[in-house]
C-alpha cells in the first residue's frame, strides 16, 4: 500500500492555528522526514504490550494493526539479567551480520530501491512475567513504499547489567501493509534489552529497546516540537531548509537533572511514526538523555485538535499507566494540547509546566499549569528534586 506521506504536512500548516474545547489555541505537530540508515527506527503499532491506543466508540483504544502478521515464530527467549540505574549502562556494538536474501527476490528489491527506508518499532515498555509484542512498519522512500510479504527478523541481546550477545529470537512476513509482528513471552526481570527487526534482503533494520520495568516506576513526560526545540515549525526548517532545529537553552539539563534522578524519561511527541528516526538523531545530537520516543501511529493523531493529538497523548499517557504501571510525576509541554492531554491524563497542574506563548492556559475545569520562562531559570527549582522510588 502506497502512503503519500506529504498528506501530514498539508493537514499540519491548515490546522495549526485551529484550538481545542476551553482553549484559545493548538499547536503541537512537526515534521520531517527522516533519510533512513541501519540505526533509524521510527515508532509505530501497537501499544508496548501488544495491547491498544487511540480512542474507539465503546471508550477502549483500538487496534492500530489491523492485520495479523503471517508465519510469527519465536526461538527461547533470551535470560533476563539484573538491571543497573540507566546513567550506568554500558556501550554497545551493533548488530552486524552479512546480508541475507530476499523471500520475494523481484517484487522486494523494487519496493527498496524506492528510497531510504523507513522503517519502525515500537518500543515496549512492560513489566516483569508480562507478554508483549514486537511490532513494525517497513516501507521505502518519500512516498513510503510498503515492503510486502517479506521477511522480519527480530535480534535481542541483554542491555543491563552489561551487554551480552545478540541472538535470533524470531521471525515474520510482512502484511499488505507492511507490518509484522512477533510475539513474546516477557522477561521475568527488571531491565533492558536492544532489539533490532532486521530485513534480511538488505540488511536494513528498525530499532528500539524493551524497558522491563516494576509497577510504580515514576516517569515524566517531554513534548518536543515547541517545548524542546523553539518552535512548532523549526522542524520544517530543517527538512526544506536543511537546518537544525533549534534548541531551547537549558532544555538538555533539565531533563538530565530528571534522568539522574531515576526517573524514566518518555519523549511523547505529535509528529507521525515516520519522522521517528530524526526526532531520535535530535535528541541524541543535542545531548538529551535516553528513553522512550513515541510518535503519532496515524497522520489524523497529529493534528492539533482535541480529537487529534491531545486525544493521542491522553490515551498513551493512560495506556502506560494501566498497563506498565508508570506514574506520572511531571510533565512538560507548550501547546493547549498538551495542557489539556496532562490535566486531563491528571498529572498535577502543580507538576505541569508549559513554556511559549500559551504559557500561563488553562484547561477548562483545572487550574493553570506553571508557566515556564526558561530552563536555565526553571534548573534550580529541582534542586531539591527528590529520587525516583527503586
Amino acid at each position: 500500500m502506497r502512503r503519500l506521506v506529504v498528506w501530514w504536512g498539508l493537514a499540519w500548516v491548515v490546522g495549526c492555528d485551529s484550538a481545542g474545547p476551553g482553549l484559545t489555541e493548538a499547536v503541537d505537530a512537526g515534521a520531517s522526514r527522516d533519510h533512513g540508515g541501519l540505526d533509524g527506527g521510527i515508532d509505530v503499532g501497537r501499544a508496548p504490550d501488544g495491547g491498544q491506543d487511540a480512542a474507539s466508540p465503546d471508550g477502549a483504544p483500538p487496534d492500530p494493526l489491523d492485520a495479523t502478521p503471517a508465519d510469527v515464530g519465536a526461538a527461547d527467549a533470551l535470560p533476563p539479567d539484573a538491571a543497573l540505574p540507566d546513567a550506568a549502562l554500558p556501550t554497545c556494538d551493533e548488530l552486524d551480520l552479512p546480508l541475507g536474501s530476499w523471500r520475494n527476490p523481484f517484487d522486494s528489491p523494487q519496493t527498496a530501491s524506492a528510497g531510504d527506508p523507513h522503517h519502525s518499532a515500537v518500543e515496549p515498555t512492560v513489566n516483569p512475567g508480562r507478554g508483549f509484542r514486537f511490532d513494525g512498519k517497513f516501507a521505502y522512500g518519500t512516498f513510503s513504499e510498503d515492503l510486502e510479504g517479506e521477511t522480519v527478523e527480530v535480534w535481542l541481546r541483554p542491555r543491563t547489567p552489561t551487554c551480552g550477545a545478540w541472538a535470533l529470537f524470531g521471525s515474520a512476513v510482512t502484511d499488505g501493509d507492511g507490518r509484522v509482528g512477533v510475539e513474546h513471552p516477557g522477561f521475568m526481570e527488571v531491565g533492558q534489552w536492544d532489539f533490532r527487526m532486521r530485513v534480511p534482503g538488505d540488511n536494513s533494520r528498525a530499532v528500539g529497546r524493551v524497558r522491563v520495568v516494576p509497577r510504580g516506576r515514576q516517569a515524566v513526560v517531554f513534548d518536543v516540537d515547541g517545548t524542546l526545540t523553539i518552535g512548532d515549525r523549526e522542524i520544517f526548517e530543517e527538512v526544506l531548509l536543511g537546518r537544525d532545529p533549534e534548541m531551547y537553552v537549558g532544555g538538555p539539563a533539565v531533563v538530565q537533572r530528571w534522568y539522574d534522578q531515576g526517573y524514566l524519561v518518555v519523549y511523547m511527541t505529535g509528529r507521525p511514526y515516520f519522522l521517528n528516526p530524526s526526532t531520535r538523531a535530535w535528541l541524541e545530537r543535542h545531548g538529551f538523555p535516553e528513553g522512550p520516543v513515541r510518535t503519532t501511529d496515524s497522520i489524523s493523531q497529529t493534528l492539533p485538535t482535541e480529537d487529534g493529538v491531545q486525544t493521542y497523548k491522553l490515551n498513551w499517557i493512560n495506556h502506560l499507566r494501566d498497563e506498565a504501571g508508570l506514574d506520572f510525576e511531571a510533565a512538560y509541554g507548550n501547546a493547549t494540547t498538551d495542557i489539556c492531554a496532562y490535566a486531563l491524563a491528571n498529572i498535577s497542574t502543580d507538576a505541569t509546566w508549559i513554556i511559549g506563548p500559551h504559557a500561563g492556559e488553562r484547561c477548562d475545569g483545572f487550574a493553570a499549569p506553571h508557566a515556564l520562562v526558561d530552563y536555565p531559570g526553571h534548573l534550580p527549582e529541582l534542586d531539591d528534586l527528590p529520587p525516583a522510588n527503586p
